[in-house]
């Protein structure tokens, strides 16, 4: 990092991430002094996605500003409201470990493929069948699809310090 520091370089730009969860969010100052030392330029503090959260989890943070979710009448529920679109379908794809292509990094099980890349290109699995079918049932109702319904679309998931 020093050689960057003394070359005066904007890149590569460094951002230390830290995903904040129950265990670790005492850790924060920590992250912070850490960051300092190793001389990133920035550190971003991210919010967990947390499966099962409803009757609560020992991952949710106690700091709601390092959670995705409310505590509220003896349930927790996500803090962002689920609308009808996303940036993400349009703009990234996620390829797995044996070339499969999934429509976000929520689908971590890949159980919305939309292609492989062993029998496609990346471009015609992205102008293709299964990828635009997909984009259109998030837009009639994103609630219906599983990997949408814990999404952080909408929600602060990064605090930067």
């Amino acid at each position: 990092m020093l050689e960057l520091k003394e070359l005066r370089s904007k890149t590569p730009y460094i951002v230390l991430q830290f995903l904040v969860v129950a265990p670790n969010e005492h850790q924060i100052d920590d992250a912070r002094k850490l960051a300092k030392e190793l001389g990133v330029d920035n550190i971003a503090f991210k919010t967990a996605q947390i499966y099962d959260y409803e009757n609560g989890n020992s991952l949710i943070p106690k700091n709601e500003n390092y959670s995705r979710y409310r505590y509220q009448d003896g349930k927790y529920s996500l803090k962002n409201k689920l609308l009808n679109h996303c940036w993400k379908v349009w703009q990234s794809a996620v390829v797995t470990w044996d070339g499969t292509i999934v429509p976000c990094c929520f689908d971590k099980d890949a159980k919305h493929p939309v292609g492989t890349l062993s029998t496609h290109s990346l471009k015609s699995i992205w102008q293709g069948k299964a990828y635009t079918d997909f984009r259109a049932s998030l837009l009639k109702s994103r609630s219906e699809i599983d990997i949408c319904t814990n999404c952080s679309e909408g929600t602060r998931v990064w605090e930067t310090n």
